[in-house]
């Protein structure tokens, strides 16, 4: 795998992580694929549409996002997979929560851009 594309990768989970912080919906939008599976820890799955809607009406609200482990993996023309530990702060249907978890997420290109195709997290047992 190239330096590159784990420095494009980063960069675009970086910036998913600022429009949800900032609740750029327009900008998050465009940094989600239109196939997108979004599996909460919860176990709960939404589509984008799903998604986006509950960003929109306040239901998710994210307060910090860290990534303290995180790499990516190449896996042919135009996909990675970014794999690693995500701390996230958080208010869901206003309670607030502090969330440990393992992340994968799938990001494929389309048209020259990166989008998340698949997020899958799984809560760390304390």
């Amino acid at each position: 795998m190239s330096q590159e594309l784990s420095v494009t990768i980063r960069n675009a989970e970086r910036l998913r992580c600022t429009a949800m912080l900032q609740k750029d919906l327009s900008q998050l939008d465009g940094l989600l694929d239109e196939r997108l599976i979004f599996a909460h820890a919860t176990g709960m799955v939404d589509d984008k549409c799903a998604y986006m809607a509950k960003m929109a009406a306040g239901r998710i609200d994210y307060i910090a996002i860290d990534w303290p482990e995180a790499q990516v993996i190449g896996l042919g023309a135009g996909h990675a997979l970014l794999a690693g530990r995500m701390a996230t702060h958080l208010r869901v249907d206003g309670t607030e929560k502090q969330l440990d978890n393992r992340v994968t997420a799938i990001w494929g290109e389309t048209a020259g851009a990166w989008r998340m195709l698949t997020f899958q997290s799984t809560p760390i047992k304390a």
